[in-house]
């Protein structure tokens, strides 16, 4: 299949996601919400076939590979967003064998 390479770069005071000749943003949390949401689509991507990578575009011009679908682990330990720990199950509680019968609003019809 094809290449899904993410690039995620700083575009005035905004930061973007570059693929192909597409650009998404910005992002509202920077940095951070850019290379997170990068990470996840590189990550559906590879899973669909695609050589799958997100890189980073430093304020120099230069690029760097930061994650790899198929060489590095996914989520990343850089990106905590993506580490949500599942809640505690629901305590459970009894439920009523009969509920009780509505009231009528005051006023109201019956």
């Amino acid at each position: 299949m094809g290449h899904a390479h993410y690039l995620v770069a700083q575009r005035g005071t905004g930061w973007f996601i570059l693929l192909e000749k597409n650009r998404y943003g910005p992002f509202p949390s920077g940095r951070s919400s850019a290379l997170t949401a990068a990470v996840q689509a590189a990550h559906q991507a590879g899973k669909d076939g695609h050589d799958a990578r997100v890189s980073l575009r430093a304020a120099d011009g230069t690029e760097r590979t930061v994650w790899s679908f198929g060489t590095d682990g996914y989520p990343p330990c850089w990106v905590e967003h993506l580490r949500i720990v599942a809640p505690e199950p629901r305590p459970k509680r009894p439920r009523p064998a009969v509920l009780a019968p509505r009231r009528p609003e005051p006023g109201g019809v019956p």
